[in-house]
């Protein structure tokens, strides 16, 4: 099924713009019912039909950043609200040290960090301020990786733990996103720093928590070696980014080959028989941008809209109530009655994948008009 879904050759057009509409109104609904109007916010979840008053957690608000940046640069309107969130979102700032960072609720409240979440919010606020060529929202994405390599230490050889308060284990989860993040960085700034530390993020990672029979990657190692063998699609997703990105600015061969390992193993792996996308939103919507982002930076890699554009399709008959709610996996039927506690970042998840199939499928549009 996968092998005749990539040999599809589609003439991109309705689809380009039932992407866009879907995106679009997937941020609507989250509009509709997630807003708090007090505090600015969104609410974790719905539940029985009901917004909650718990905020979201702060990898909800990382998504949900990274949905209203797609919105932003397809719709302009959304440029005014994606600015007020990424202010409102600050009160999850907590400044006690040693070294600052975002934390899972606002403010004030018992410390409980965690570096991924920070790897989240920093490349989700550096895209923002490339969207509004901003020194002051760079610089905010430059603080929150202050937080990030404040994680890192030579135990296990290095590599960036996932927890601030339980510094049990380094997970993919947080050493994919950082060398990522590290490279958003270093594109801005131009620092050796931030180059050095996607290197040494990646070549960890890599020697710790690939999998070698398939090229993916394991969730994440314990202090005393012990691996958990969980393979999430958002690990490969960050480690195809890292790995493009690298041999972008390097050109080492290593790089290249890696992310055509990976992009074919991840494309095998989470694809169903019908051509579903089987993980959670949550997860694989990192790795469909970041099949997108392989495809168009690295020569000689498959094209993955075949299966982005099925898989979405999917998700939209499937997986969307009658509410406009979606549920955690892509590749279910929403239930006769609606999703019961829907969350925020199951939406915001769908809203950033579907805008990023759409802004991808017109610059294709638009490159082979250019060429007419």
């Amino acid at each position: 099924m996968l092998t005749s879904l990539l040999a599809v050759t589609i003439a991109w057009g309705s689809e380009s713009e039932e992407l866009r509409t879907w995106g679009l109104e997937t941020i609507q609904v989250i509009r509709r019912d997630y807003w708090m109007p007090k505090t600015s916010l969104y609410a974790e979840e719905m539940r029985s039909g009901s917004r909650t008053d718990l905020p979201s957690f702060d990898w909800g608000v990382g998504v949900m950043l990274s949905a209203l940046n797609g919105a932003a640069k397809v719709d302009p309107s959304y440029r005014k609200p994606l600015k007020s969130y990424i202010a409102s979102t600050r009160v999850y700032w907590n400044p006690k040290g040693p070294v600052p960072g975002y934390d899972v609720q606002p403010m004030p409240k018992t410390m409980d960090r965690y570096y991924d979440d920070n790897e989240w919010m920093t490349l989700s606020l550096a895209e923002s301020g490339g969207i509004f060529q901003s020194a002051e929202i760079y610089g905010l994405a430059e603080q929150t990786f202050a937080y990030v390599q404040s994680g890192f230490d030579d135990k296990l050889g290095g590599g960036v733990y996932w927890r601030e308060t339980d510094r049990s284990t380094k997970n993919t989860c947080s050493n994919g996103p950082a060398a990522s993040a590290a490279l958003e960085l270093y594109n801005v700034t131009h620092l050796p720093s931030y180059l050095k530390f996607a290197e040494d993020s990646y070549d960890w990672t890599r020697q710790k928590l690939r999998d070698p029979s398939d090229g993916l990657y394991f969730d994440s190692v314990n202090l005393k070696g012990g691996v958990d063998r969980t393979k999430w699609s958002y690990n490969a997703g960050l480690m195809l980014r890292a790995a493009v990105d690298l041999y972008r600015v390097t050109q080492e061969k290593k790089y290249l080959d890696d992310a055509k390992e990976l992009q074919m193993a991840s494309l095998s792996h989470w694809v169903d028989a019908d051509g579903g996308l089987k993980d959670d939103g949550k997860f694989v919507h990192l790795l469909l941008e970041n099949w997108i982002r392989a495809y168009d930076y690295v020569p000689g890699l498959t094209d993955p809209m075949p299966v982005i554009v099925r898989g979405l399709t999917i998700l939209h008959r499937r997986g969307r109530d009658s509410g406009g709610q979606y549920g955690t996996r892509w590749n279910t039927y929403a239930p006769r009655r609606g999703y019961s506690n829907p969350k925020l970042i199951d939406q915001a998840s769908a809203a950033r994948a579907y805008l990023e199939a759409y802004m991808e499928l017109s610059r294709r549009t638009a490159s082979k008009n250019s060429k007419t």
